[in-house]
């Protein structure tokens, strides 16, 4: 996967200019929502997110590119 979150145009500068953030305040809270998603007692949930990313809490590149690809499917 490409690294685009900081060339003019991707996402990230997108909404850096959109709301006036930083890349880094962007990334620290989109981190806290993937880790209040993957903190979910629902056995079936768990079981999926197992499956997205075996080794645990994925960070916020590893989520996008991996929803990227199940989007793909």
């Amino acid at each position: 996967m490409k690294n685009r979150k900081n060339q003019p145009g991707g996402p990230f500068e997108q909404l850096t200019a959109q709301y006036g953030v930083s890349v880094g305040e962007i990334i620290c809270d989109m981190q806290i929502a993937v880790d209040d998603a993957w903190d979910n007692s629902n056995p079936e949930i768990r079981a999926k997110q197992r499956q997205l990313s075996p080794s645990g809490n994925p960070s916020v590149e590893e989520f996008i590119r991996v929803m990227a690809e199940q989007v793909k499917k």
